[in-house]
């Protein structure tokens, strides 16, 4: 077997990607997270964060991406509210690897910071909320990116998401946070049109994000 063959297993199944920073790290100091997505080719961030083995260095190897590498990204951005390149990497996770389903987004197990751990918890429902609402409308997550017979695509099983097993087992926080948005932002806990139910439901006060895309 291929060295490139066995690598790839290496980061499925082996080693866990790292955890991002807690949210109020990001906050404190979002200048090397916004540097690392805002005009930035994609293929510089889409990959794994696990280091690389000495001999993959020395051929020059890129990692693979991984669901759980995504699914930080899209936290990081969530966090720091950097709108634009949080909708491109749901569209990105959403299409480009309709193999990931939500449900198998593997769990944290992020018991030592409880305000990380709901927040990746409500991002696998806002997941849902996105994806499912192109799939109610009849757009697939395997759907061509030019679709030829619109009917075709539409007459399919509609197969929604699900959040992960673990997500509705995470607790809402025992005291309330306010998260700010990019603004530096901070709602009231009545502001109902402004501030996300699930993160509420969480004991945490969020601007609602723009998690839809076509």
């Amino acid at each position: 077997m291929s060295l490139h063959a066995v690598i790839p297993q290496y980061w499925s199944e082996t080693i866990p990607e790292p955890l991002p920073p807690s949210p109020f790290e990001l906050i404190a100091n979002p200048g090397p997270t916004r540097a690392r997505y805002i005009n930035r080719h994609p293929r510089t961030f889409r990959h794994s964060r696990i280091p690389l083995p000495f001999i993959s260095r020395l051929l020059g190897w890129t990692p693979p991406d991984t669901p759980s590498a995504a699914f930080y990204r899209l936290y990081e951005l969530l966090v720091l509210d950097i709108n634009i390149q949080f909708r491109n990497e749901l569209e990105y996770f959403c299409t480009s690897h309709p193999d990931w389903s939500v449900s198998s987004i593997p769990d944290p197990a992020d018991f030592g910071d409880p305000l990380r751990y709901a927040v990746l918890a409500v991002l696998t429902q806002l997941m849902c909320d996105a994806f499912n609402r192109r799939i109610a409308l009849g757009l697939p997550r395997d759907a061509p990116p030019i679709i030829q017979d619109f009917d075709e695509v539409q007459a399919r099983p509609k197969v929604f998401e699900q959040p992960p097993d673990w997500a509705p087992r995470v607790k809402p926080l025992e005291d309330k946070v306010f998260l700010p948005n990019g603004k530096g932002e901070v709602f009231r806990e009545d502001d109902e049109e402004n501030i996300c139910k699930r993160f509420k439901s969480m004991n945490i006060i969020a601007q609602m994000a723009h998690i839809h895309f076509i």
